[in-house]
């Protein structure tokens, strides 16, 4: 009597290793558009947040912030910079009457493969906009 053999078929390994390889290269992709449409969320969350924190400045002072560091004259309380794939800066021709609040991807960070949304601004009146790596304006990354 024979003892019976189990196990797999390097025929059957192979259809597997080919089905996985088909669901990784369908998978990642769709993972990465994922992940860098939620950094720029993130991003526009914080642009927003810092035009309520200099909306109550200029309340509370009856001017607006002039600038975003931390202890600097004229900052803005409550304000926190903690992105690691963007930069928050206060556009240079803004001052105590009006401003625009940039936020430009961060050169060292994953989300600089991120040529259609490159920065976010939005200025005292509400108003946004955005633009491409080419400094292009865009229509759809405020969406």
């Amino acid at each position: 009597m024979t003892a019976k053999q189990t196990g797999f078929t390097l025929v059957e390994l192979m259809i597997v290793v080919a089905i996985v390889g088909i669901l990784a290269g369908i998978g990642y992709p769709s993972y990465s558009a994922y992940i860098i449409d939620n950094n720029r969320n993130d991003a526009k969350t914080a642009l927003y947040k810092a035009q309520l924190l200099q909306e109550q400045y200029y309340l509370d002072n009856g001017q607006y912030a002039t600038s975003l560091a931390s202890g600097a004259t004229d900052t803005l309380s409550g304000w926190s910079d903690s992105s690691d794939y963007y930069t928050f800066a206060l556009d240079p021709s803004s001052s105590t009457s009006s401003y625009t609040l940039i936020a430009t991807v961060a050169a060292s960070s994953s989300q600089a493969t991120d040529s259609d949304c490159a920065s976010f601004t939005i200025d005292h009146f509400g108003v946004t906009s955005s633009l491409d790596s080419t400094n292009t304006v865009t229509t759809d990354c405020w969406r």
